[in-house]
């Protein structure tokens, strides 16, 4: 299969996260619509760097699964012309993606500061993830899958019986997650603690995947601004650059091979570690794709974390949780913070190594990676200014 090599490595250390603003609070939130949100992440994202509206002059639109936001109609209502203005697929495995994005427009001169807007109602536009709406999929009803959920649960359970592990092993990922966002102020679940025992009474969704498993479905707006390393050393914040990206689009494997998802993972860690210098033992922060548990598994995996069919046994102990060896989804994740695929991840990920955290902050945390799930696998590691 084609490795497709390219310099990337060509806006390594060359830009920099500089900004990021999210809505005050997240959840459900009636009365704002998402441009109303959209306005309120940007004017915080704003306040955060420094920057005024006027020296935007990239934008990148994200639109979640509530109200559409047309990136024209973005600029319009948030008073921005920019030389650079694009719609983003509102996927949220495409996530890991937009930061290449990102990072090409502002290394490439097409604009100086970009900022990528992404808004989410889910909660309150009542989406629903499942049933008639997956007839949409050319694969899904084929092999009887309701949901998006139940696709993962079929791969969790085929690797469960291959490799070994227990449900209650499975828990270790949902209650690390809820114990990080017990520790934040923003996460919409951290007023209600969770054991593991709490977890093994909750239903089955799509078993061996419970209630607990799944993201939540909640109103949130995210903005990030990226710029040059030069301009960023003028801005307010200490300059969080990008170090290393992987990306590997390959519907073969997901889920339906032998091979399950790790030469996908493989590749993308290669890229990833390959360009940032360094190895998975210097990764202080690590994040995933959490729409569902059952992702992490082949994630540490294929990304080279643990051995294969060892990571069910790899995550007990409190390894992922803060202050153990390798922490993962510091906020919370989508399980217990915020859905909002995938940019909460990189908002934390940033406050990470700004050492803004709280209660949560790794200590002298200097490299955080994502990795992000098949079939548009990805990874970027950032490094701390």
């Amino acid at each position: 299969m084609p490795t497709h090599p390219v310099d990337v490595a060509a806006y390594k250390d060359k830009v920099a996260f500089v900004g990021v603003g999210t809505t005050n609070r997240y959840g459900t939130i009636p009365e704002m619509d998402a441009f109303g949100m959209a306005a309120e992440a940007f004017r915080n994202a704003l306040n955060d760097c420094g920057l005024k509206k006027e020296d935007i002059d990239g934008v990148v639109v994200g639109s979640g699964t509530g109200q559409p936001t047309p990136y024209d109609q973005m600029c319009h209502v948030l008073g921005l012309y920019p030389r650079v203005m694009l719609p983003y697929s509102n996927g949220g495995r495409l996530s890991g993606p937009s930061v290449v994005l990102m990072a090409s427009l502002v290394h490439s001169g097409a604009c100086n500061n970009v900022a990528f807007i992404y808004t989410n109602n889910a909660r309150t536009a009542r989406v629903r993830f499942g049933g008639e709406d997956e007839g949409a999929s050319p694969i899904n009803p084929a092999y009887g899958y309701t949901s998006p959920g139940a696709a993962a649960a079929m791969h969790l359970r085929r690797y469960m019986a291959y490799f070994g592990g227990t449900e209650q092993e499975l828990g270790a990922i949902a209650v690390a997650e809820r114990k990080h966002a017990r520790m934040n102020p923003m996460a919409v679940m951290k007023d209600r603690p969770m054991t593991i025992d709490d977890y093994m009474a909750a239903r089955y969704i799509a078993a061996p995947m419970r209630l607990y498993d799944y993201c939540i479905i909640n109103d949130a707006a995210i903005v990030i601004i990226m710029t040059t390393t030069e301009r960023a050393r003028a801005l307010k914040q200490r300059p969080i650059y990008l170090v290393g990206t992987g990306q590997r689009s390959g519907y073969s494997h997901y889920r339906f091979d032998d091979e399950w998802t790790y030469p996908a993972y493989r590749n993308v860690a290669d890229q990833a570690f390959k360009m940032a210098g360094i190895t998975n033992k210097d990764v202080d922060v690590l994040s995933y794709y959490d729409a569902f548990a059952g992702f992490l598994p082949f994630m540490l995996e294929g990304f080279g974390f643990c051995k294969q069919g060892e990571a069910l046994k790899w995550i007990q102990g409190g390894r992922i949780e803060v202050g153990g060896e390798m922490p993962v989804n510091t906020s919370g994740g989508h399980l217990s913070e915020t859905y909002v695929q995938g940019r909460g991840i990189l908002v934390e990920n940033i406050r990470q190594l700004r050492g803004e955290c709280g209660q949560r902050q790794v200590k002298d945390a200097a490299f955080a990676m994502f990795m992000g799930v098949t079939p548009n696998a990805s990874s970027y590691i950032l490094r701390r200014g």
